[in-house]
């Protein structure tokens, strides 16, 4: 008998994908709070840091129940019209995203000092990648809704892979940038102390890693579009 996908939407009271909305609306919050603690820490201005990042921790439990209500309440009587395993995968990789952002703010409070002079406009330009990328995937996540309330339509298939080969392009060229900023770093062994090397070159690491999960959480997306 043939499997006709018909939209979750139809099926259930709530639908998961349009919670998966919920969540990526939340890391987008977040991500609007960590570019004021960016801001912030790159001219040394740590007066309201606490604060903003207190609010980042708030966000990140109600993404965290969000997370928790989609993995407790996905159809269990209902075929999904998409594969469990993957759609589970997907959450996990944004879940990922909202922790790097809040470990961002709580690895800058460890180190209360300004980025030198010389390196802001690098860590500037490596932040706009990693905030570009949680838009794209934030697109991304809207445009899933979209396909599965079209019934898996091809031209909203198509439009969507464009946006998912977006973070893939993203997501170079951030590595691009991380590299060039990590060489960078280390060339000042002379300048700076070790500590502030570790601590910087880490920052690098951790602002790299938000594109590399929102490519991740795209690359999920993407085999959804597979079933």
């Amino acid at each position: 008998m043939k499997f006709i996908r018909v939209p979750i939407i139809k099926t259930l009271r709530k639908s998961p994908f349009k919670a998966l909305k919920d969540h990526v609306n939340i890391i987008k919050e977040s991500a609007n709070l960590l570019k004021e603690e960016f801001r912030d820490y790159i001219y040394g201005n740590f007066n309201e840091f606490e604060e903003k990042r207190l609010k980042v921790e708030e966000l990140e439990l109600k993404a965290d129940y969000i997370k928790s209500n989609i993995r407790n309440h996905l159809p269990q009587k209902f075929r999904m019209p998409v594969d469990r395993g993957t759609f589970l995968s997907l959450i996990g990789e944004l879940d990922q995203v909202e922790d790097t952002i809040q470990d961002i703010g709580e690895w800058i409070l460890i180190r209360e000092k300004p980025v030198p002079d010389n390196l802001q406009n690098d860590f500037f330009s490596l932040f706009n990648i990693a905030y570009k990328s949680i838009e794209i995937c934030e697109q991304s996540v809207i445009y899933l809704n979209i396909v599965i309330e079209s019934s898996f339509a091809e031209n909203e298939r198509v439009k969507l892979k464009e946006i998912i080969h977006n973070l893939h392009r993203v997501e170079t060229e951030s590595d691009t940038m991380e590299r060039e900023l990590t060489k960078k770093i280390f060339s000042m062994e002379n300048d700076i102390s070790p500590v502030a090397i570790y601590h910087l070159s880490k920052l690098v690491f951790l602002l790299g890693d938000i594109s590399n999960h929102t490519e991740n959480a795209g690359d999920r997306i993407r085999a959804l579009l597979a079933r």
